[in-house]
C-alpha cells in the first residue's frame, strides 16, 4: 500500500504572490514588524514556524498563542480581500485536480494533504482553485511548526483513516524544505514545479507517470 502526501503551495495551487503579500502584511499589521519574504533564513518554513521565529528574534513577550491566532486571522482576512479583487490570482496548477481524483480511486494508494500553511488559509486557497479535498486526510501548520512533524502526523492520521500499514511513503511537493523533511523521515520525494533540481522532478502533476517510473511505482 502506498501513501502519497501532497503539499499544497507550488504542487496543487499557484498562490505565491498572494501568500507573500498577505503574510508579510499580516505580520506588519499585528506586530508592527516589517519582514523580508526570504524564507531561506528560517528554520521551519511553515506559517506557524516562521511566525514563531519572528516572535523569538524580536523578543516579543506577549502570549505566543494569542499572536499566532491574531496573525492567522489577519492573514486569512487579507487573502479573502485579495481574492475578492483578484479571483484568478490563486489558481490550480496543471494536473492537480485530476491527479488527486485518479490517486483517490486507486485501491493500492491512500492520499493525504501535508501543508506548511495554516489549515484555514490552505483550505481557502484550495476552494479558490477549485480543488475538492472532502474527507481527505489532512495535516497542516495548525497542527505543528516543522515540516517533518506535519508530514509524520499526516502519515499517522492516514494510517488511522485507512487502517493499513504503508509500504511506501512519497511526498509530492515544492521547495528544498520539503526535500529535507522527506530525507529526514526516509520518505521518497518528488519535486513538483519549474526549475527543480531534485533527481525526482516533474514540472507539474500531469507528468506523474514519469515520477512513477523513476520510483518504480505502478
Amino acid at each position: 500500500m502506498n501513501l502519497f502526501l501532497i503539499d499544497i503551495d507550488g504542487a496543487l495551487v499557484d498562490s505565491e504572490t498572494v501568500d507573500l503579500e498577505c503574510y508579510t502584511q499580516a505580520v506588519q499589521d499585528v506586530l508592527g514588524i516589517h519582514i523580508e519574504a526570504d524564507w531561506s533564513q528560517y528554520q521551519n518554513v511553515t506559517d506557524s514556524g516562521v511566525l514563531d521565529e519572528i516572535i523569538t528574534k524580536h523578543q516579543i513577550i506577549a502570549s505566543r498563542s494569542l499572536i499566532h491566532r491574531q496573525v492567522e486571522s489577519r492573514y486569512l482576512q487579507l487573502i479573502r480581500d485579495y481574492l475578492a479583487k483578484h479571483p484568478t490570482d490563486v489558481s490550480q496548477i496543471q494536473g492537480a485536480k485530476e491527479f488527486i481524483e485518479q490517486m483517490r480511486s486507486r485501491e493500492d494508494t491512500h492520499v493525504a494533504i501535508a501543508t506548511g500553511g495554516w489549515e484555514s488559509a490552505a483550505k481557502l486557497k484550495l476552494r479558490a482553485a477549485g480543488i475538492d479535498i472532502t474527507n481527505m486526510t489532512f495535516a497542516s501548520s495548525s497542527d505543528a511548526m516543522s515540516r517533518t512533524e506535519i508530514m509524520a502526523l499526516a502519515a499517522f492520521r492516514a494510517k488511522q483513516d485507512s487502517g493499513v500499514t504503508f509500504d511506501r511513503r512519497v511526498l509530492f511537493g515544492h521547495g528544498v524544505w520539503n526535500k529535507h523533511a522527506s530525507q529526514e523521515l526516509g520518505y521518497d520525494f518528488v519535486e513538483v514545479g519549474n526549475n527543480g533540481q531534485h533527481h525526482h522532478h516533474i514540472p507539474n502533476l500531469v507528468h506523474y507517470q514519469a515520477a512513477f517510473s523513476q520510483l518504480a511505482l505502478q
